[in-house]
Formats: structure tokens, sequence, C-alpha cells
């Protein structure tokens, strides 16, 4: 039997009053109480065939016991209530999936793919269009890049008008903003936003004052012919990863003092209030807001402001860093898509002379990890 078969393999049940305790093949023990077994019983009478409950759970007794109990002759373990005799059948595969033991909810946990300065040196993510639009096992692959590294370029992009919104269809639906459906990047006279300029734009992500942010950005090269423009990254995970290790004290204040974001203009005024970096409920990065443009004055106690500054100049000053940053230079039909809560964008600047033209839109990273998840159902079903 290999170690594979022995994480699904049951050797022992262990019942007792709240819960039942299962003994795996590969040493690892379960505990699972019988109100959760119940509640997920995977049965058409408990859930129908969407994965949704049938089932309240609030109408579970607490105390809920088996009447019986056992492993049956595939290895499934059988149950029978005794507050009204449902039977509920658990496949060990699923059991030992959902164990929610802390060290195996820990590795399951998807941690990102961290990166620095020398990914250039590795190899950049990247795919063709051509490939992706015709194959989904190509589509796949690009998608798991976006995934893993929180960015991936694209080639061979028509450089037509709105073709960017046609790369958003392949895994989900553009997020229209006051920018419009999609926007253009190119220098125009009395510019609302500085993108709008041929200035250098150190790294950010965009749209910090909205709640929610989109979380994805795609940007599309049309026209290339200015000298300058380089794009530039900075994966906001593995910065904020390299502070909380070598100024802990900086970690902290960024990622608990909330920062206010605003944007004005005739017709529009947003804001939101966030730390810039945001932690989830085990402590990881989870996010990262940061657009020194579209800051507010900061709104700390008076004790708080001298060691704020402190702490966010030392992140900004990272971001310029350059093992930090990935660098390239989109040509026309090119293409690259940012997870905008990770990996912050900017460009140095270029010249008048000569065109740069990139049109972009926003889109949900819901939608691509929802496509990516159904392709590898199908492709490997």
């Amino acid at each position: 039997m290999n170690q594979e078969q022995l994480t699904t393999t049951i050797i022992m049940l262990l019942d007792s009053e709240r819960a039942l305790t299962v003994n795996w093949g590969d040493g690892h023990q379960s505990l699972f109480h019988y109100v959760w077994l119940r509640d997920n019983c995977p049965c058409p009478q408990s859930r129908h065939a969407s994965g949704q409950r049938l089932v309240e759970t609030a109408a579970i007794p607490l105390d809920i016991r088996p009447h019986s109990l056992h492993v049956d002759e595939s290895g499934a373990i059988a149950v029978v209530w005794a507050n009204d005799g449902h039977a509920s059948r658990y496949e060990p595969a699923w059991l030992r999936a959902h164990c929610y033991a802390p060290a195996e909810q820990a590795r399951r946990r998807q941690r990102p793919l961290l990166w620095e300065a020398t990914l250039m040196d590795r190899g950049l993510p990247r795919g063709n269009y051509s490939e992706i639009a015709s194959d989904n096992g190509a589509l796949r692959e690009w998608l798991a890049l976006v995934k893993s590294h929180g960015f991936a370029i694209l080639h061979g992009v028509p450089t037509e008008s709105g073709m960017v919104t046609e790369v958003v269809a392949l895994f989900g639906y553009v997020r229209e903003t006051n920018y419009g459906r999609l926007f253009d990047v190119k220098s125009v006279a009395d510019p609302i936003n500085l993108a709008y300029t041929g200035l250098a734009l150190g790294a950010h992500t965009d749209n910090p004052y909205r709640d929610p942010v989109p979380t994805l950005q795609l940007l599309h090269c049309l026209t290339s012919s200015a000298e300058g423009g380089d794009s530039t990254l900075v994966d906001g995970f593995g910065l904020a990863d390299f502070l909380r290790q070598e100024e802990p004290e900086s970690f902290r204040l960024l990622s608990t003092l909330p920062v206010r974001f605003r944007f004005r203009s005739d017709d529009t005024d947003l804001s939101a209030e966030f730390p810039l970096i945001q932690l989830d409920t085990q402590g990881e990065v989870a996010g990262v807001r940061f657009n020194n443009r579209s800051a507010a004055p900061f709104a700390f106690a008076p004790d708080l402001i001298e060691p704020y500054y402190r702490a966010y100049q030392r992140f900004a000053r990272l971001l310029d860093d350059q093992r930090f940053q990935v660098r390239f230079k989109l040509a026309p039909g090119d293409l690259f898509i940012v997870d905008n809560t990770r990996v912050l964008h900017g460009r140095t600047g270029f010249a008048s002379a000569g065109e740069r033209h990139l049109q972009g839109c926003y889109a949900d990273r819901d939608g691509l990890y929802s496509r990516l998840a159904v392709l590898s159902r199908q492709l490997t079903a």
C-alpha cells in the first residue's frame, strides 16, 4: 500500500459521547464531531446535486449521536443516527480531505509562490493568445500561472481595440468602473489620473479607494514606439514577508493601522480605509493596498505618526529596490494581467516623442479561479 492509499485507509474508529475519532493508515488521527458529520451528510436527502444543503444546520440537535456506525465493505463509514434513524455514509477520501485538525488545514493550505527579481533569470510566466483561445489545456496552464505568481504575460493578442475584454471573456467578466468598461492609457491633455501622462509611476495597486477593490487588472499594448515605459512588477506578498522577518515593528504598524484612500473627480467621489498589508485569520498576508498618489492624510494617534511614517517610507523604498522588481517592456500585442490585491505594478517614464498606447480593464479573481477549477476538473476526469 503506497503513502497516498494509507492517508485514506481507516484503521480504527473510536466512538465517544460527542465525536468520532478516526485513526488513519499513515498514523494521522482525525476527530469528527457528530453534529458536524450530520450537517455534512452527502446523501440526496441532505444535499442537492449542486452541493447545497437541504437540511437546516440549526435543526440538528447538538447532542446528536449514532445509533450504530461501522466501516462497510468498501471502506466507508456508515452511520445510522439515533434521533431520527437517518442513514449517512462517508467516503474515507472525503473525510480526510475535510479533516479540520489544525495540522491538516495547514498542510492543505496553498501558499503563494513568492518571487523577486531573480524570477527574470528563471523565466517569467507567459502564454500565447492563439493557444489559450483554442486549447483548454493551454488556458488552464496560463490561468494556473496567474494564480501561483499573481501575474502572467500573454503574447500575440491582436492589436485591435477591445481585445483586452476578449481575454477576460476566456475566464470571467469585465468589472466596469468610473473609468469605463475599458480604458486607454496614453498621454492626454488635462489628465484626471497620472497614468494618462508620460511620467514614471511607482509600484502601486489600482483603485485602493474602492471596497471591494477590483482584484484583477489587465493591460494590453496596442502601440509602443516611445523610448522608455518599461513595466515594473513587485510581489507584494514577498515584500511583506521580507518586512515581517527583517523589521517586525514596521510590519506590525502597516498591517494593523488603517489608511484611508480617496479619489475625487467631477463625477466620482470614492474612499475606503484598510491597512496597507491585510492579514487573514491565520495571520498570513492576504492582501496589499498601496498607492501613494491616492492616500489621504494619515489620521493616527500623535505618538504613532512618526513611527508609521518610518514604516511607510521603508515599505515604499523597498518597492523601488531592484532586488524585488521584475521589469519587461511590452511590445505591440503583448498583454499582462496582475492580481491587484497582491502584485504592485508601475512603469518607467517614457518620452513624448513616439507613441505608447495601452488599453486596460478590470476583472474579478473569483471568476478566474472558478474557470481554472472547472478546467482542471474537466481535463483530469
